[in-house]
């Protein structure tokens, strides 16, 4: 009878790899680490077990073809790009924009202030005579004002339109000269803008809306809000307090020009060197420490005044110390 001989094998794990052995001691496996410096040759740079050559795991056909996958899905990439861009540049016209439907915001302009050097910020606080608290503010009104003198609104493309007592019906290729005197005398930078004497000037324009001609009021139309100042061919320009309180502490108030905005000025078709007419408030006798809530409206026969949205109006806060 045969006898059988049971082995024992055991297998323990050294720095090296995987040890296995037998009861008497014998070597079965050992994996070194210069073992696993030659895999990782082969795997590098050598031959798999069909002989074939390998580079870094892959055969030459396999790089082949890996690499020309990602050529062809980056061909495609780039000419999808340039299709659409071709696509984009050929519907769109840069002239004039592609949302004109009646429920877009750009149906009616809206109204920009200055001084507003944070544009997250809407109020306009300084301290009467201290010429630190409110040296910002100058800075950010004659920076747009430089845009408005004489030297920068010079060419070809400027026509003088002091006559124009209407609208313009011709020659809309060229830009109205916007004179800064039209601003009055006392809202000027030698004065500080009023901000020395603690009756600040705040400039407003109207925003850009493309092709946007005002239409006027009848006199049956006329608001009776503004019934008072109201002059044809003007967009008249009103500002007040949003409360009665508001409407105490603020004081008297002067419009330059006194109408608003003239007919003239429009319609903005993205002419070069377009200047939009500019309209200055002076807040004559502001109550001193009160906080007041100021809303500036635009009135034509179609601008729409929307408070949600800002259309039409504008709002800041004033504060004078």
């Amino acid at each position: 009878m045969a006898s059988s001989v049971t082995h024992i094998s055991a297998y323990s794990a050294t720095s090296s790899g995987l040890y296995q052995s037998t009861v008497d001691g014998s070597h079965i496996y050992r994996e070194t680490f210069e073992d696993r410096i030659k895999q990782w040759r082969i795997w590098l740079f050598g031959t798999d077990y069909d002989g074939r050559f390998i580079i870094m795991g892959r055969s030459v056909i396999d790089w082949l073809l890996l690499i020309g996958c990602y050529v062809a899905f980056l061909v495609v990439l780039v000419l999808m790009f340039v299709v659409f861009m071709a696509l984009f540049y050929w519907i769109i016209d840069w002239n004039y924009p592609t949302i004109q439907t009646p429920s877009s915001i750009l149906q009616s302009p809206g109204i920009g202030f200055r001084p507003q050097p944070n544009v997250q910020s809407t109020i306009i606080r300084f301290i009467k005579g201290d010429g630190a608290t409110y040296v910002h503010h100058l800075d950010h009104i004659e920076a747009y004002l430089k845009y408005y003198e004489n030297q920068n609104q010079q060419g070809e493309n400027y026509i003088d339109c002091n006559e124009i007592r209407e609208r313009r019906t011709e020659d809309f290729n060229k830009v109205c000269r916007f004179d800064l005197k039209e601003l009055g005398p006392d809202c000027v930078k030698q004065q500080n803008f009023g901000f020395d004497d603690g009756q600040p000037c705040i400039l407003l324009k109207l925003n850009r809306i493309f092709d946007w001609i005002p239409e006027e009021f009848t006199e049956a139309e006329v608001p009776d809000s503004i019934k008072d100042h109201w002059m044809q061919w003007w967009i008249t320009i009103t500002c007040e307090g949003e409360s009665a309180a508001d409407r105490e502490n603020m004081g008297e108030i002067t419009y330059w020009p006194h109408n608003g905005f003239h007919f003239k000025y429009f319609p903005y078709r993205n002419q070069q060197g377009y200047r939009s007419p500019l309209l200055f408030v002076r807040f004559e006798n502001p109550h001193p420490g009160i906080l007041m809530m100021v809303t500036c409206k635009a009135w034509a026969n179609n601008i729409v005044q929307d408070s949600n949205e800002m259309v039409g109006q504008v709002h800041f806060e004033l504060m004078v110390d």
